[in-house]
């Protein structure tokens, strides 16, 4: 039975699971350990799951060089618009069933998140100082280990316009990103005319 108040005592009984027990410090210090090793794991899947909304609302076929490759494979210049569209709606297709395949994924790892945290509120629910400190501690580094990972990870999948000044030239170097790029040149020119 689960106490109401921490304590430092280390005999736990049913910490998870109703065989789970331990009246040792050694077993303690097991169970902290596992306890540890499940939140690190637990920011691991937070990055994962991160990382698969992000795949999901790319579009794998927004490839240029992969356009550009089709569009040399077809000589004839009289099927060159049909075959843009087709190829158009055939992209269509493959990206609508990419992003259905990514959402079931991401619900997968929903719901595989939403029952790892409700372990690891039981955890600190046994009321032991050790087990709260090893979710702490685990939470803490793998946020640690796994943030930059997930940053770096964002930084290169989130299409987002770049941008820079060149004091050399007095001039902004953007990168071409369709109407973001074209917005930013503009006020720049306006910015430029002041």
């Amino acid at each position: 039975m689960m106490g109401r108040h921490f304590d430092t005592t280390v005999s736990l009984h049913n910490i998870l699971f109703q065989n789970w027990s331990t009246t040792t410090t050694k077993g303690v210090v097991l169970a902290s350990f596992l306890a540890f090793l499940f939140t690190f794991l637990f920011e691991g899947l937070k990055s994962l799951k991160s990382y698969v909304v992000l795949q999901r609302k790319q579009n794998p076929y927004a490839n240029k060089e992969l356009v550009a490759r089709r569009r040399v494979q077809i000589s004839d210049s009289q099927t060159d618009l049909l075959s843009s569209s087709l190829m158009n709606q055939l992209n269509r297709l493959r990206l609508t069933k990419w992003r259905r395949i990514m959402f079931t994924v991401e619900s997968a790892l929903n719901l595989v998140s939403f029952f790892y945290g409700y372990l690891l509120m039981l955890l600190v629910m046994t009321y032991s100082v050790w087990l709260v400190l090893a979710v702490l501690l685990g939470t803490g580094v793998g946020y640690f280990f796994f943030h930059p990972i997930n940053e770096h990870l964002m930084m290169k999948l989130s299409p987002r316009p770049t941008s820079f000044y060149s004091s050399d030239t007095n001039s902004v170097l953007v990168s071409q990103h369709g109407e973001h790029s074209r917005l930013l040149q503009s006020t720049v020119r306006n910015y430029e005319g002041l």
